[in-house]
């Protein structure tokens, strides 16, 4: 899971139906999961106040720890 300032991440395109499907990362694929623990993660710091920010997928299997997401969310 990667995470970038505003909305910059590239979006699936023609291949959408191809992201939603496949078992690897795509561009354009957030992975709803990710969404929603980046959202509510991102209510505990306030450099995230009224801060677009997308969410994007990356190759793994596990999904970040508590310091990733730290180290993540004080980056943006």
């Amino acid at each position: 899971m990667k995470l970038a300032k505003g909305d910059v991440l590239p979006g699936p395109g023609n291949k959408a139906i191809f992201t939603a499907t496949a078992s690897n990362a795509c561009p354009g694929d957030s992975g709803r999961c990710n969404v929603a623990e980046a959202l509510v993660r991102s209510l505990s710091f306030e450099n995230t106040a009224n801060m677009d920010f997308g969410v994007g997928t990356e190759d793994g299997r596990e999904p970040p720890s508590d310091e990733e997401w730290q180290t993540k969310l004080e980056s943006l």
